[in-house]
């Protein structure tokens, strides 16, 4: 009995002493921007998303929200894609941009309004679509 009183003691006065220490956040060293770290944020994905695609590059071309039909953007022209995740089954949106060159997205985001340029790409920067989480995370693939 002396000696769980000793231990619970000695644990308890141990607890006491116990200086905390101050832990600062720091990028993993591992960390590599990739596809599936975000890019934008929308401020409130319970609302409406308003996705504005600018076409900077020299060729036509199409685009689509999942699964609605396709579209095109002429060279140098824009379009406005609307979002509501709340009725879209899982909570996501897929919105498909592509042409046969190979492209890259350049994000913005202002509240709920995301303008996504997208420009010539290359081999490394080659992307497709557009993903909005039901967080609200904008990411590119």
């Amino acid at each position: 009995m002396k000696q769980i009183a000793f231990i619970t003691t000695v644990l308890i006065t141990s607890n006491l002493t116990v200086h905390p220490q101050v832990a600062l956040s720091q990028n993993a060293s591992t960390y590599i921007p990739g596809y599936w770290q975000p890019v934008a944020q929308v401020a409130d994905p319970r609302k409406t998303i308003i996705l504005k695609i600018l076409n900077k590059t020299e060729t036509i071309l199409a685009y689509n929200l999942v699964p609605e039909t396709e579209r095109f953007l002429e060279v140098g022209k824009s379009a406005d894609v609307r979002v509501d995740l709340l009725s879209i089954p899982g909570g996501y949106s897929t919105v498909n941009i592509y042409s046969e060159s190979q492209l890259t997205y350049e994000y913005s985001a202002e509240d709920n309004v995301v303008i996504v340029i997208v420009k010539p790409g290359s081999e490394g920067s080659d992307h497709k679509s557009v993903y909005i989480s039901p967080t609200g995370r904008i990411y590119s693939f």
